[in-house]
């Protein structure tokens, strides 16, 4: 399970190991960012569009209710306690589809 910088086996020398850490901070990957699919996606649409945001902004959209979504579960989650506060990547979609479920239902 992944928890940061500290589960990675980092460098013995101080240079090489905030190298290290500089890397992972620019990793865009759904570890550390669950709405890495949308924001590629707005950026797709901007540069189909020559960043004419009107055009976007169904995309923008999306991508902020996404990031909502997943700070209020993060923030629910780290007030449980549960650890940690964001779900790994394999257990998101179920997380989300329940989540749309209970919507649907009014649950």
């Amino acid at each position: 399970m992944f928890s940061g910088v500290d589960s990675f086996e980092q460098p013995e020398n101080p240079k090489d190991r905030q190298e290290f850490r500089q890397k992972l901070r620019k990793v865009r990957n759904e570890i550390n960012n669950p709405c890495v699919k949308e924001h590629d996606m707005v950026f797709k649409c901007l540069d189909k569009n020559n960043y004419d945001y009107e055009k976007c902004n169904d995309y923008f959209e999306n991508y902020k209710g996404c990031k909502n979504f997943w700070g209020r579960l993060r923030s629910e989650r780290r007030a449980k306690g549960i650890i940690p506060n964001l779900p790994p990547p394999e257990e998101r979609e179920k997380i989300r589809a329940e989540y749309v479920a209970s919507k649907k239902t009014g649950v």
